[in-house]
């Protein structure tokens, strides 16, 4: 029997189809190739192995597995779409409790 990736998505249709197209847009538009390249290939994954299935409350969903590698450059490419629309309120970075050691 084959390994899952380890990470698990599950979402409802309606932000599984936001993600592909958020993923979608990188892909064609993203001004850097490494990350049109890497939008294509999550976009590919997750229409080829996304699995559709109703949840407990009757709604549809979508069931994703993602390697650590891959759920990181997903979030990359979702914090590279929300700069768009958010600026921070706050340096949070300069409240982290693990400090860097001098």
């Amino acid at each position: 029997m084959a390994n899952l990736p380890p990470v698990k998505l599950e979402t409802h249709t309606t932000w599984f189809n936001l993600l592909l197209t958020l993923l979608r847009e990188h892909a064609q538009n993203n001004p850097y190739e490494e990350y049109r390249q890497m939008a294509q290939r999550l976009f590919s994954k997750c229409m080829a192995y996304g699995t559709p299935f109703t949840d407990g409350y009757g709604a549809s969903c979508v069931d994703l597995r993602l390697y650590p590698s891959e759920a990181g450059e997903t979030i990359w490419l979702l914090l590279l779409t929300l700069c768009r629309q958010y600026d921070p309120d706050r340096d949070y970075s300069a409240e982290l409790k693990n400090t860097e050691k001098e």
